[in-house]
């Protein structure tokens, strides 16, 4: 960052015009306006007068203390990044508070600490009380808008919008508001991955667009569904129909070797068991336990490095695929919180069932300590 843009960001954190500052140095406006735009620079001699007058160290109004700073910043980044790939994203928001106690108008960490505690309290549904949501709610729409107020506009805020467009999505329901952050974003078709394969050729260059067109398809196609099948205005057999589509999808692009798939199957299987138990089909219901079951094995055991069979994934295999970890629970533990939530009534109805028992003991084995 240049000395003039130092000084600007300076001038507006502290919501001083540049009338006050040149009457305070006993300059013009107008010499002020051509520091913040970089056509001349302060003279050596005034840089006292202007870190006094903004409370700063020549250090900072030089930038040494802002590059340290950044340096600092990105360290304290690279572990909320460890924390989010474990999924434990209520450490990365006890982390992230401590830091904002020394770097309290960083927009980077504002944004990322509104991020953890969307995901912890309305993905991962900690919140469990309305009085709840809304208290967390109202604390992410504040961190974002200071983050929003922070940034300069060299810099990108799509990340910290999206934040809050997922928050009037979840709790609030804000339309207009979601409305206008949505078409304040930029409307581009493109992915980080289709882009990289740009930077390679041959085989190297087809695995990315594989990867890029398997993750994008799925990832989108699944979420799609799941949105459907939350629709109360759908009966239980037709979300169960919606669930098999998705599922029937993702076998068909994965060639019948969902790999990595398996994961999200096996979810997609213990929800189905959930909706079969509700309509009386016991049978059935105790049928995708086990098939749940077996997909969450499936997952954890697949060969490293294996290729998908499809020739349109030809190129690529499981390494290729980044996600973030959004659960530090694996699904064995889903499929064990499904089956003992009380309202679910699987205990009480398989009661006594040798199948059934025997499933239990196995996901005991299994799930987180």
């Amino acid at each position: 960052m240049t000395i003039g843009a130092t000084i600007k960001q300076l001038r507006q954190e502290q919501d001083v015009t540049q009338e006050q500052l040149a009457e305070a140095l006993g300059i013009t406006s107008r010499a002020v306006s051509q520091w913040e735009t970089d056509r001349t620079a302060p003279d050596i001699s005034q840089l006292p007068a202007l870190a006094n007058f903004f409370d700063v160290t020549t250090d900072h109004l030089l930038g040494v203390d802002i590059r340290r700073k950044e340096e600092k910043v990105k360290k304290i980044l690279k572990q909320v990044n460890r924390f989010q790939a474990q999924g434990d994203h209520e450490s990365s928001a006890v982390f992230l508070r401590e830091q904002l106690k020394i770097y309290p108008n960083e927009p980077d960490l504002l944004t990322h600490l509104a991020e953890a505690l969307q995901t912890f309290y309305f993905h991962q549904g900690k919140a469990d009380t309305e009085e709840l949501k809304k208290e967390k709610s109202d604390e992410i729409i504040s961190l974002c808008e200071r983050a929003l107020r922070y940034y300069k506009p060299t810099d990108d805020n799509n990340f910290t919008k999206q934040v809050l467009i997922g928050q009037y999505v979840y709790y609030l329901h804000d339309k207009k508001k979601g409305e206008e952050l949505v078409m304040s974003l930029p409307n581009v078709y493109c992915t980080r991955e289709r882009f990289l394969a740009d930077l390679y050729e041959g085989k190297e260059a087809l695995a990315r667009r594989q990867s890029a067109l398997l993750w994008s398809m799925t990832q989108m196609m699944h979420r799609l569904f799941w949105e459907i099948s939350r629709d109360d205005l759908y009966t239980y057999e037709q979300k169960i129909e919606i669930l098999k589509a998705d599922d029937a999808l993702t076998e068909l692009i994965t060639g019948k070797k969902p790999n990595f798939f398996h994961c999200k199957l096996s979810v997609n299987a213990a929800t189905e068991a959930e909706l079969y138990l509700k309509i009386g089909d016991k049978e059935k219901a105790l049928d995708m336990l086990w098939s749940a079951y077996d997909h969450a094995e499936s997952y954890i055991n697949r060969p490293t490095g294996e290729k998908y069979a499809p020739c349109w994934l030809s190129e690529m295999d499981d390494d290729q695929i980044k996600v973030l970890k959004m659960d530090t629970n694996t699904n064995f533990d889903t499929i064990y919180n499904i089956i003992t939530k009380p309202e679910n009534k699987f205990c009480e109805v398989f009661d006594g069932n040798e199948r059934f028992e025997r499933l239990i003991e196995k996901l005991k084995g299994k799930i987180s300590k």
